[in-house]
């Protein structure tokens, strides 16, 4: 099995398996006629077609070739650490973000993300990450009045 096929059906399953929890959202009876389904269903159709289109590509190509697949675990492992280390911060954000607020989390999450990018810049990655959390706040939750998650920073805040 190449990494192509392994890849596309791999992604068909899990736009199979979004879809399907996105038809369990709950109908909605007022406001967007549409409802939140909308567009998860739309991802989920289109991790499935690209999914399959990949796979039915490559068995289409009938590649003469039988590698394995190897995605590369042994001879990068650094890239694979860091995926690793932004999954399990997205995660920790996502699970974050309605206690600590969205600055606090925010911040925290681009900073690990700065840190393994830009390593050796500890001041800079600071900076960045801090006036990034800042501005988006001002620009999501002040100027466009988003509701974004208050936490221990926003609750203090007057506005």
């Amino acid at each position: 099995m190449s990494k192509n096929l392994f890849s596309g059906l791999l992604a068909a399953g899990v736009g199979l398996a979004y879809f399907i929890t996105a038809l369990l959202l709950p109908e909605q009876m007022m406001g967007d006629r549409l409802g939140p389904k909308v567009f998860p269903l739309i991802v989920g159709a289109a991790a499935i077609l690209a999914g399959a289109g990949l796979s039915f590509f490559e068995i289409w190509k009938k590649s003469t070739r039988k590698d394995e697949v190897d995605f590369g675990f042994k001879t990068e492992r650094d890239v694979w650490v860091k995926i690793a280390v932004l999954t399990v911060a997205g995660i920790f954000y996502g699970l974050s973000i309605d206690f600590l607020g969205f600055i606090l989390a925010t911040t925290a999450i681009m900073l690990v993300a700065t840190l393994l990018i830009n390593k050796g810049h500890l001041k800079q990655n600071i900076t960045v990450s801090v006036l990034f959390s800042i501005v988006s706040y001002l620009g999501f939750g002040i100027a466009l009045q988003l509701s974004l998650p208050r936490g221990l920073i926003e609750n203090l805040l007057p506005f």
